[in-house]
Protein backbone atom coordinates (compact mmCIF):
# COMPACT_ATOMS: atom_id res chain seq x y z
CA UNK A 1 0.00 0.00 0.00
CA UNK A 2 2.09 2.94 -1.36
CA UNK A 3 -0.06 6.37 0.29
CA UNK A 4 -0.06 8.42 2.71
CA UNK A 5 3.13 11.20 3.96
CA UNK A 6 6.51 11.09 2.27
CA UNK A 7 9.24 10.60 4.98
CA UNK A 8 12.07 10.71 3.05
CA UNK A 9 14.74 10.48 5.87
CA UNK A 10 17.74 8.77 4.49
CA UNK A 11 20.24 10.97 5.18
CA UNK A 12 19.30 11.41 8.87
CA UNK A 13 20.12 9.67 11.87
CA UNK A 14 17.90 8.16 14.45
CA UNK A 15 18.65 6.02 16.89
CA UNK A 16 16.96 3.05 16.87
CA UNK A 17 14.22 2.85 18.96
CA UNK A 18 14.35 1.13 22.70
CA UNK A 19 13.02 -2.53 22.38
CA UNK A 20 12.00 -2.64 25.79
CA UNK A 21 10.06 0.58 25.67
CA UNK A 22 7.07 -0.76 24.34
CA UNK A 23 5.30 0.06 27.69
CA UNK A 24 5.70 3.60 27.61
CA UNK A 25 4.89 4.46 23.77
CA UNK A 26 1.58 2.85 23.92
CA UNK A 27 0.64 4.67 26.57
CA UNK A 28 1.78 7.57 24.60
CA UNK A 29 -2.16 7.85 23.42
CA UNK A 30 -1.59 5.68 20.66
CA UNK A 31 -4.33 3.66 19.55
CA UNK A 32 -5.49 0.92 17.89
CA UNK A 33 -6.99 1.29 13.45
CA UNK A 34 -7.09 -1.67 11.31
CA UNK A 35 -4.09 -1.13 9.22
CA UNK A 36 -6.14 -3.09 6.21
CA UNK A 37 -7.42 0.07 4.78
CA UNK A 38 -8.26 1.21 0.30
CA UNK A 39 -6.39 3.53 -0.58
CA UNK A 40 -8.75 5.95 -0.96
CA UNK A 41 -9.15 6.00 3.01
CA UNK A 42 -7.79 8.16 5.20
CA UNK A 43 -4.96 6.03 7.55
CA UNK A 44 -5.31 7.27 11.07
CA UNK A 45 -1.85 9.19 12.10
CA UNK A 46 -0.77 7.11 15.19
CA UNK A 47 -1.73 3.34 15.76
CA UNK A 48 -0.55 0.87 18.29
CA UNK A 49 3.25 0.02 17.39
CA UNK A 50 3.93 -4.24 17.67
CA UNK A 51 0.18 -5.69 17.65
CA UNK A 52 0.24 -6.49 13.91
CA UNK A 53 1.38 -9.44 11.55
CA UNK A 54 4.10 -9.20 8.98
CA UNK A 55 5.17 -11.35 6.43
CA UNK A 56 9.06 -11.55 5.35
CA UNK A 57 9.66 -12.86 2.09
CA UNK A 58 13.99 -13.12 1.18
CA UNK A 59 15.48 -13.31 -2.49
CA UNK A 60 18.94 -14.05 -3.15
CA UNK A 61 22.32 -14.86 -1.37
CA UNK A 62 23.05 -16.47 2.53
CA UNK A 63 23.67 -12.30 3.59
CA UNK A 64 20.67 -11.49 2.50
CA UNK A 65 19.07 -14.52 4.21
CA UNK A 66 20.97 -13.17 7.36
CA UNK A 67 19.29 -9.47 7.29
CA UNK A 68 15.85 -10.94 6.39
CA UNK A 69 16.61 -13.01 9.80
CA UNK A 70 18.02 -9.94 12.04
CA UNK A 71 14.95 -7.79 10.67
CA UNK A 72 12.23 -10.53 12.12
CA UNK A 73 14.06 -10.81 15.45
CA UNK A 74 13.53 -6.93 15.70
CA UNK A 75 10.28 -6.64 15.01
CA UNK A 76 9.46 -9.94 17.15
CA UNK A 77 11.14 -8.41 20.08
CA UNK A 78 9.06 -5.38 19.74
CA UNK A 79 5.75 -7.25 19.46
CA UNK A 80 5.44 -7.70 16.10
CA UNK A 81 3.77 -11.14 14.95
CA UNK A 82 5.73 -13.08 11.97
CA UNK A 83 4.19 -14.86 10.10
CA UNK A 84 3.82 -17.24 6.75
CA UNK A 85 0.74 -16.48 5.83
CA UNK A 86 0.99 -13.37 3.60
CA UNK A 87 -2.65 -13.27 3.16
CA UNK A 88 -3.31 -13.15 6.96
CA UNK A 89 -0.42 -10.17 6.92
CA UNK A 90 -0.73 -6.92 7.98
CA UNK A 91 2.79 -5.54 6.04
CA UNK A 92 4.84 -7.29 3.81
CA UNK A 93 8.87 -6.77 3.97
CA UNK A 94 10.09 -7.75 0.91
CA UNK A 95 13.96 -8.25 0.72
CA UNK A 96 15.46 -8.34 -2.53
CA UNK A 97 18.77 -9.51 -5.10
CA UNK A 98 19.65 -7.53 -7.75
CA UNK A 99 22.45 -10.44 -9.12
CA UNK A 100 19.65 -11.30 -11.84
CA UNK A 101 17.15 -10.50 -13.52
CA UNK A 102 14.55 -13.02 -12.83
CA UNK A 103 15.00 -12.25 -9.34
CA UNK A 104 14.72 -8.52 -9.51
CA UNK A 105 11.19 -9.58 -11.85
CA UNK A 106 9.76 -11.77 -9.15
CA UNK A 107 10.32 -9.32 -6.24
CA UNK A 108 8.19 -6.34 -8.66
CA UNK A 109 5.22 -8.88 -9.07
CA UNK A 110 4.94 -9.56 -5.38
CA UNK A 111 4.87 -5.75 -5.14
CA UNK A 112 2.15 -5.79 -7.43
CA UNK A 113 0.50 -8.30 -5.77
CA UNK A 114 1.20 -6.68 -2.32
CA UNK A 115 -0.75 -3.84 -3.74
CA UNK A 116 -3.51 -5.29 -4.91
CA UNK A 117 -4.07 -7.48 -2.30
CA UNK A 118 -4.17 -3.59 -0.37
CA UNK A 119 -0.67 -4.58 2.34
CA UNK A 120 1.29 -1.92 3.74
CA UNK A 121 4.88 -2.98 2.20
CA UNK A 122 8.51 -2.16 3.42
CA UNK A 123 11.21 -3.10 0.61
CA UNK A 124 14.45 -3.78 1.92
CA UNK A 125 17.93 -5.52 -0.09
CA UNK A 126 20.18 -4.73 -3.06
CA UNK A 127 17.16 -3.41 -5.58
CA UNK A 128 16.34 0.05 -3.91
CA UNK A 129 19.55 0.26 -2.52
CA UNK A 130 21.59 -0.20 -6.16
CA UNK A 131 18.92 2.01 -7.87
CA UNK A 132 16.84 3.79 -5.80
CA UNK A 133 15.13 5.60 -8.64
CA UNK A 134 14.11 2.52 -10.46
CA UNK A 135 10.03 3.39 -11.25
CA UNK A 136 8.75 -0.12 -9.94
CA UNK A 137 10.15 1.10 -5.95
CA UNK A 138 8.71 4.32 -5.97
CA UNK A 139 6.15 5.41 -3.30
CA UNK A 140 7.06 2.63 -0.78
CA UNK A 141 9.15 2.76 2.66
CA UNK A 142 12.89 1.17 2.02
CA UNK A 143 14.84 -0.34 4.71
CA UNK A 144 18.31 -0.13 2.98
CA UNK A 145 21.12 -2.92 3.24
CA UNK A 146 23.18 -1.16 5.85
CA UNK A 147 20.21 0.06 7.57
CA UNK A 148 18.57 -2.74 8.71
CA UNK A 149 18.70 -2.44 12.77
CA UNK A 150 16.41 0.20 12.11
CA UNK A 151 13.68 -1.46 10.19
CA UNK A 152 11.70 -1.05 13.43
CA UNK A 153 11.41 3.18 12.75
CA UNK A 154 10.72 1.82 9.24
CA UNK A 155 7.73 -0.52 10.02
CA UNK A 156 6.22 1.69 12.06
CA UNK A 157 5.69 4.70 9.94
CA UNK A 158 4.66 2.84 7.14
CA UNK A 159 1.77 1.89 9.72
CA UNK A 160 0.53 5.12 9.76
CA UNK A 161 0.68 5.87 6.73
CA UNK A 162 4.16 7.30 5.82
CA UNK A 163 6.96 6.64 3.29
CA UNK A 164 10.13 6.24 4.97
CA UNK A 165 13.46 5.61 2.78
CA UNK A 166 16.47 4.70 4.91
CA UNK A 167 19.71 4.09 2.37
CA UNK A 168 22.11 5.75 4.23
CA UNK A 169 25.51 3.91 3.89
CA UNK A 170 28.64 4.14 5.77
CA UNK A 171 27.81 2.05 8.90
CA UNK A 172 27.19 -1.89 9.44
CA UNK A 173 24.45 -3.57 11.78
CA UNK A 174 25.61 -5.27 15.01
CA UNK A 175 26.42 -8.61 14.54
CA UNK A 176 24.37 -9.07 18.16
CA UNK A 177 21.19 -8.04 17.26
CA UNK A 178 18.13 -10.02 17.78
CA UNK A 179 17.41 -12.74 15.17
CA UNK A 180 15.08 -15.35 14.08
CA UNK A 181 16.88 -18.09 12.63
CA UNK A 182 15.34 -19.87 9.69
CA UNK A 183 16.61 -23.14 10.82
CA UNK A 184 17.21 -22.93 14.66
CA UNK A 185 20.48 -24.79 14.53
CA UNK A 186 21.97 -23.12 12.06
CA UNK A 187 23.52 -19.97 11.99
CA UNK A 188 24.70 -17.19 9.28
CA UNK A 189 27.85 -14.86 9.88
CA UNK A 190 28.27 -12.25 7.47
CA UNK A 191 32.06 -11.26 8.39
CA UNK A 192 32.01 -8.02 5.90
CA UNK A 193 30.18 -6.40 3.36
CA UNK A 194 31.14 -5.43 0.05
CA UNK A 195 33.53 -6.17 -2.49
CA UNK A 196 36.77 -4.91 -3.61
CA UNK A 197 36.02 -5.78 -7.83
CA UNK A 198 34.21 -3.82 -10.17
CA UNK A 199 32.65 -6.94 -12.10
CA UNK A 200 31.11 -4.95 -15.78
CA UNK A 201 28.10 -7.36 -14.85
CA UNK A 202 27.91 -7.58 -11.44
CA UNK A 203 24.96 -4.66 -9.61
CA UNK A 204 25.61 -5.83 -6.40
CA UNK A 205 28.52 -3.69 -5.55
CA UNK A 206 26.27 -0.49 -6.38
CA UNK A 207 24.15 -1.67 -3.49
CA UNK A 208 26.68 -3.47 -0.92
CA UNK A 209 29.63 -1.14 -1.53
CA UNK A 210 33.35 -1.38 -1.08
CA UNK A 211 34.22 -3.98 1.59
CA UNK A 212 33.27 -3.42 5.05
CA UNK A 213 34.53 -5.80 7.80
CA UNK A 214 33.82 -6.98 11.43
CA UNK A 215 36.25 -6.60 13.62
CA UNK A 216 37.61 -10.31 14.51
CA UNK A 217 36.59 -9.93 18.45
CA UNK A 218 33.24 -9.13 17.28
CA UNK A 219 32.92 -12.26 14.82
CA UNK A 220 34.04 -14.52 17.98
CA UNK A 221 31.99 -12.98 20.36
CA UNK A 222 29.07 -13.93 18.01
CA UNK A 223 30.15 -17.71 17.67
CA UNK A 224 30.75 -18.11 21.11
CA UNK A 225 26.92 -16.97 21.79
CA UNK A 226 25.05 -18.81 18.80
CA UNK A 227 27.27 -22.04 19.92
CA UNK A 228 26.13 -21.34 23.77
CA UNK A 229 22.62 -21.18 22.20
CA UNK A 230 22.83 -24.53 20.70
CA UNK A 231 23.22 -23.84 17.33
CA UNK A 232 25.34 -26.59 14.93
CA UNK A 233 26.25 -25.20 11.78
CA UNK A 234 28.12 -21.47 11.42
CA UNK A 235 28.25 -20.37 8.08
CA UNK A 236 30.47 -17.73 7.44
CA UNK A 237 29.31 -15.46 4.42
CA UNK A 238 30.25 -12.43 2.56
CA UNK A 239 30.00 -11.18 -0.64
CA UNK A 240 33.88 -11.93 -0.79
CA UNK A 241 35.34 -13.44 1.98
CA UNK A 242 39.41 -13.19 0.76
CA UNK A 243 39.18 -9.81 0.93
CA UNK A 244 37.87 -9.46 4.74
CA UNK A 245 39.88 -7.17 6.95
CA UNK A 246 41.66 -5.19 4.38
CA UNK A 247 39.86 -2.45 5.16
CA UNK A 248 40.27 -2.81 9.18
CA UNK A 249 44.41 -3.89 8.42
CA UNK A 250 43.69 -7.25 9.41
CA UNK A 251 43.07 -10.42 6.86
CA UNK A 252 40.76 -13.61 6.14
CA UNK A 253 43.85 -15.86 7.53
CA UNK A 254 44.45 -13.94 10.97
CA UNK A 255 40.49 -14.63 11.59
CA UNK A 256 40.82 -18.15 10.11
CA UNK A 257 43.18 -18.78 12.69
CA UNK A 258 41.09 -17.08 15.53
CA UNK A 259 37.97 -18.71 14.83
CA UNK A 260 39.89 -22.76 15.22
CA UNK A 261 41.27 -21.90 18.74
CA UNK A 262 37.49 -21.21 19.61
CA UNK A 263 35.68 -24.12 18.42
CA UNK A 264 34.42 -26.45 21.37
CA UNK A 265 36.51 -30.05 21.26
CA UNK A 266 33.66 -31.44 23.31
CA UNK A 267 30.28 -30.51 20.98
CA UNK A 268 28.91 -31.00 17.33
CA UNK A 269 29.26 -27.68 15.95
CA UNK A 270 30.40 -27.57 12.15
CA UNK A 271 31.11 -24.21 10.09
CA UNK A 272 30.93 -23.84 6.43
CA UNK A 273 33.13 -21.38 4.78
CA UNK A 274 31.37 -18.75 2.19
CA UNK A 275 32.24 -17.35 -1.21
CA UNK A 276 35.70 -16.23 -1.95
CA UNK A 277 36.59 -14.86 -5.21
CA UNK A 278 40.44 -15.89 -6.59
CA UNK A 279 42.53 -12.46 -6.90
CA UNK A 280 42.04 -11.94 -2.97
CA UNK A 281 42.51 -15.65 -1.79
CA UNK A 282 46.12 -16.21 -4.04
CA UNK A 283 48.50 -15.51 -1.25
CA UNK A 284 46.31 -17.56 1.80
CA UNK A 285 46.07 -20.55 0.15
CA UNK A 286 47.85 -22.59 2.85
CA UNK A 287 45.73 -20.68 5.67
CA UNK A 288 42.22 -21.58 3.81
CA UNK A 289 43.37 -25.11 3.26
CA UNK A 290 44.34 -25.82 7.12
CA UNK A 291 41.24 -23.94 8.07
CA UNK A 292 39.11 -26.36 6.01
CA UNK A 293 41.24 -29.41 7.13
CA UNK A 294 40.25 -28.58 10.60
CA UNK A 295 37.91 -31.31 11.97
CA UNK A 296 34.81 -29.25 12.48
CA UNK A 297 34.92 -27.29 9.31
CA UNK A 298 33.43 -28.57 5.89
CA UNK A 299 36.10 -28.75 3.41
CA UNK A 300 33.92 -27.01 1.00
CA UNK A 301 34.96 -24.49 -1.06
CA UNK A 302 32.45 -21.64 -3.27
CA UNK A 303 35.45 -20.08 -5.99
CA UNK A 304 32.99 -18.81 -8.92
CA UNK A 305 35.09 -18.36 -12.25
CA UNK A 306 32.34 -17.08 -14.33
CA UNK A 307 34.04 -17.85 -17.66
CA UNK A 308 37.05 -20.08 -18.66
CA UNK A 309 38.67 -17.77 -21.24
CA UNK A 310 41.19 -15.30 -19.81
CA UNK A 311 39.94 -12.91 -22.23
CA UNK A 312 36.35 -12.81 -21.08
CA UNK A 313 37.22 -13.06 -17.81
CA UNK A 314 39.68 -9.50 -18.82
CA UNK A 315 36.20 -7.93 -19.97
CA UNK A 316 34.35 -8.87 -17.47
CA UNK A 317 36.70 -6.87 -15.23
CA UNK A 318 37.31 -10.42 -12.68
CA UNK A 319 40.93 -9.33 -11.69
CA UNK A 320 42.32 -12.62 -12.57
CA UNK A 321 43.10 -15.33 -15.51
CA UNK A 322 41.88 -18.50 -15.95
CA UNK A 323 45.58 -19.74 -14.87
CA UNK A 324 45.12 -17.93 -11.64
CA UNK A 325 41.61 -19.69 -11.14
CA UNK A 326 43.44 -23.35 -11.50
CA UNK A 327 45.90 -22.63 -9.65
CA UNK A 328 43.62 -21.87 -6.75
CA UNK A 329 41.61 -25.36 -7.47
CA UNK A 330 44.67 -27.21 -8.16
CA UNK A 331 45.80 -26.02 -4.87
CA UNK A 332 43.02 -27.20 -2.70
CA UNK A 333 42.53 -30.63 -4.06
CA UNK A 334 46.32 -31.06 -3.81
CA UNK A 335 46.21 -30.19 0.21
CA UNK A 336 42.18 -30.56 1.38
CA UNK A 337 41.55 -34.32 0.79
CA UNK A 338 38.17 -35.29 -0.56
CA UNK A 339 37.17 -30.84 -1.23
CA UNK A 340 33.68 -30.36 -2.78
CA UNK A 341 34.65 -27.20 -4.61
CA UNK A 342 31.26 -25.39 -5.98
CA UNK A 343 31.53 -22.74 -8.82
CA UNK A 344 29.30 -20.21 -11.26
CA UNK A 345 29.52 -19.95 -14.44
CA UNK A 346 27.91 -17.14 -16.91
CA UNK A 347 27.61 -18.17 -20.25
CA UNK A 348 26.14 -15.78 -22.96
CA UNK A 349 28.28 -12.46 -22.04
CA UNK A 350 28.44 -10.19 -24.66
CA UNK A 351 31.98 -10.33 -26.00
CA UNK A 352 31.86 -14.26 -25.81
CA UNK A 353 33.05 -15.99 -28.76
CA UNK A 354 32.17 -19.60 -29.48
CA UNK A 355 36.02 -20.52 -28.80
CA UNK A 356 35.79 -18.51 -25.31
CA UNK A 357 32.46 -21.13 -24.90
CA UNK A 358 34.11 -23.75 -25.56
CA UNK A 359 37.68 -22.91 -23.34
CA UNK A 360 34.56 -22.93 -20.55
CA UNK A 361 33.60 -26.64 -21.49
CA UNK A 362 37.42 -27.83 -21.59
CA UNK A 363 37.24 -26.16 -17.75
CA UNK A 364 34.37 -28.22 -16.33
CA UNK A 365 35.61 -31.21 -17.86
CA UNK A 366 39.19 -30.73 -16.43
CA UNK A 367 37.79 -30.63 -13.05
CA UNK A 368 34.55 -32.02 -13.57
CA UNK A 369 33.24 -29.30 -10.31
CA UNK A 370 30.32 -31.56 -8.09
CA UNK A 371 28.48 -28.03 -7.65
CA UNK A 372 28.23 -25.40 -10.73
CA UNK A 373 25.67 -22.65 -10.88
CA UNK A 374 24.73 -21.78 -14.42
CA UNK A 375 23.40 -18.29 -15.41
CA UNK A 376 22.45 -17.07 -18.71
CA UNK A 377 23.84 -13.38 -18.88
CA UNK A 378 21.27 -10.62 -17.78
CA UNK A 379 21.88 -7.16 -18.65
CA UNK A 380 21.54 -5.40 -15.64
CA UNK A 381 20.37 -1.72 -15.58
CA UNK A 382 23.71 0.67 -14.76
CA UNK A 383 26.22 -1.62 -15.31
CA UNK A 384 28.95 -0.95 -18.20
CA UNK A 385 28.31 -5.19 -19.62
CA UNK A 386 24.75 -3.71 -20.01
CA UNK A 387 25.83 -1.50 -22.76
CA UNK A 388 27.24 -3.98 -24.74
CA UNK A 389 25.54 -5.46 -27.90
CA UNK A 390 23.63 -9.17 -26.61
CA UNK A 391 24.51 -12.64 -27.69
CA UNK A 392 21.42 -14.09 -29.76
CA UNK A 393 19.37 -15.70 -27.43
CA UNK A 394 18.67 -18.51 -29.56
CA UNK A 395 22.84 -19.47 -28.86
CA UNK A 396 22.69 -18.51 -25.06
CA UNK A 397 20.47 -20.81 -24.64
CA UNK A 398 22.01 -23.74 -26.96
CA UNK A 399 25.34 -22.92 -24.63
CA UNK A 400 23.57 -23.09 -21.42
CA UNK A 401 21.37 -26.67 -22.60
CA UNK A 402 25.36 -27.85 -24.05
CA UNK A 403 26.89 -26.86 -20.50
CA UNK A 404 24.16 -28.17 -18.69
CA UNK A 405 23.76 -31.72 -19.94
CA UNK A 406 27.77 -31.65 -19.20
CA UNK A 407 27.49 -30.95 -15.88
CA UNK A 408 24.60 -33.34 -15.16
CA UNK A 409 26.82 -36.24 -17.25
CA UNK A 410 29.19 -36.53 -14.13
CA UNK A 411 28.05 -39.08 -11.43
CA UNK A 412 30.34 -37.88 -9.05
CA UNK A 413 28.31 -40.51 -5.92
CA UNK A 414 29.01 -43.65 -7.69
CA UNK A 415 31.55 -44.54 -5.63
CA UNK A 416 29.67 -43.72 -2.41
CA UNK A 417 27.10 -46.43 -2.60
CA UNK A 418 27.21 -49.24 -0.11
CA UNK A 419 29.82 -47.01 1.73
CA UNK A 420 29.60 -46.21 5.79
CA UNK A 421 29.94 -42.48 5.92
CA UNK A 422 30.17 -40.27 9.27
CA UNK A 423 27.33 -37.75 9.09
CA UNK A 424 26.77 -34.56 10.46
CA UNK A 425 22.99 -34.19 10.85
CA UNK A 426 21.80 -30.62 10.85
CA UNK A 427 18.48 -29.47 10.92
CA UNK A 428 17.65 -28.93 7.51
CA UNK A 429 14.53 -30.38 5.86
CA UNK A 430 14.77 -31.97 2.54
CA UNK A 431 12.06 -31.49 -0.16
CA UNK A 432 11.48 -35.30 0.39
CA UNK A 433 9.21 -36.26 3.15
CA UNK A 434 9.83 -37.44 6.08
CA UNK A 435 14.05 -36.76 5.49
CA UNK A 436 16.78 -34.47 6.86
CA UNK A 437 19.33 -33.73 5.05
CA UNK A 438 22.85 -34.55 6.49
CA UNK A 439 26.32 -33.65 5.18
CA UNK A 440 29.84 -35.37 5.63
CA UNK A 441 32.59 -33.76 6.03
CA UNK A 442 32.78 -33.14 2.03
CA UNK A 443 29.47 -31.07 2.43
CA UNK A 444 28.18 -33.74 0.26
CA UNK A 445 24.38 -33.70 0.57
CA UNK A 446 23.13 -36.85 2.08
CA UNK A 447 19.39 -37.74 2.64
CA UNK A 448 18.61 -39.36 6.34
CA UNK A 449 14.94 -40.34 7.49
CA UNK A 450 13.88 -37.40 9.78
CA UNK A 451 14.44 -38.51 13.54
CA UNK A 452 14.58 -36.06 15.95
CA UNK A 453 16.66 -37.11 18.13
CA UNK A 454 19.46 -37.57 15.65
CA UNK A 455 19.22 -33.83 14.82
CA UNK A 456 22.52 -32.54 16.29
CA UNK A 457 24.46 -35.76 16.09
CA UNK A 458 27.23 -37.35 14.22
CA UNK A 459 26.60 -40.87 12.88
CA UNK A 460 27.55 -43.18 10.51
CA UNK A 461 25.58 -44.01 7.90
CA UNK A 462 25.18 -46.84 5.09
CA UNK A 463 24.74 -45.26 1.91
CA UNK A 464 22.16 -47.17 -0.26
CA UNK A 465 21.23 -45.05 -2.97
CA UNK A 466 22.94 -41.83 -4.80
CA UNK A 467 22.42 -39.83 -7.74
CA UNK A 468 24.06 -36.79 -9.23
CA UNK A 469 23.42 -34.25 -6.84
CA UNK A 470 22.08 -36.42 -3.66
CA UNK A 471 22.80 -39.91 -1.71
CA UNK A 472 20.54 -41.96 0.22
CA UNK A 473 21.13 -43.31 3.42
CA UNK A 474 20.08 -45.23 6.57
CA UNK A 475 21.40 -45.26 9.91
CA UNK A 476 23.07 -49.01 10.79
CA UNK A 477 21.72 -50.76 13.46
CA UNK A 478 23.34 -51.58 16.43
CA UNK A 479 25.30 -54.47 16.36
CA UNK A 480 23.76 -56.58 19.38
CA UNK A 481 26.36 -59.69 18.63
CA UNK A 482 29.13 -57.60 19.29
CA UNK A 483 27.14 -55.95 22.29
CA UNK A 484 26.39 -59.37 24.15
CA UNK A 485 30.27 -60.63 23.15
CA UNK A 486 31.11 -57.32 25.11
CA UNK A 487 29.12 -58.92 28.35
CA UNK A 488 30.39 -62.56 27.99
CA UNK A 489 33.84 -61.86 27.15
CA UNK A 490 35.00 -61.09 30.76
CA UNK A 491 32.57 -63.83 32.21
CA UNK A 492 34.36 -66.40 30.54
CA UNK A 493 38.09 -64.58 31.19
CA UNK A 494 36.98 -64.92 34.98
CA UNK A 495 36.25 -68.56 34.83
CA UNK A 496 39.11 -69.34 32.88
CA UNK A 497 41.23 -67.20 35.61
CA UNK A 498 39.14 -69.56 38.36
CA UNK A 499 40.06 -72.97 36.69
CA UNK A 500 43.82 -72.29 36.47
CA UNK A 501 44.12 -71.03 39.84
CA UNK A 502 42.32 -73.96 41.01
CA UNK A 503 44.72 -76.29 39.16
CA UNK A 504 47.95 -74.69 39.53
Amino acid sequence: MSCGTNMDIEDLNFDLPDLNDKKKRMNSGLRNVKTKKRLTEEIPDKIIPGTQKIYVKTWGCPHNLSDSQYMTGILAEYGYIITEKKQEADLWLLNSCTVKGPSEKSFIKEIKLGETMKKFIVLAGCVPQGDRHNKNIQGYSVVGVQQIDRVLEVVEQTLKGNIVRLLGRGRKPRLDLPKIRSREMTEIIPISKGCLGSCTFCKTKHARGNVGSYEIEAILDRIVTVIEEGVIQIDLESEDSGAYGKDIGTSLSELLAHIVEILPKDKHVMVKFGMTNPPHILEQLDAISDFLNHPNVYSYLHIPVQSGSSKVLKEMNREYNIEEFCDVVDHMYENVPNITIQTDIIVGFPTETDADFEETIELVKKYKFKFIHISKFYPRPGTPAAKLPLIDGRIVNQRSKTLTELYKSYLPNEHFKNQILKLYVSDQKSKYKNYLIAHDKSYNNVLVPYDKDKIGKTLDVKIIDVDRFHMKAEYLKPNYQWFYLSLVFPIILSLIYTWISYFY
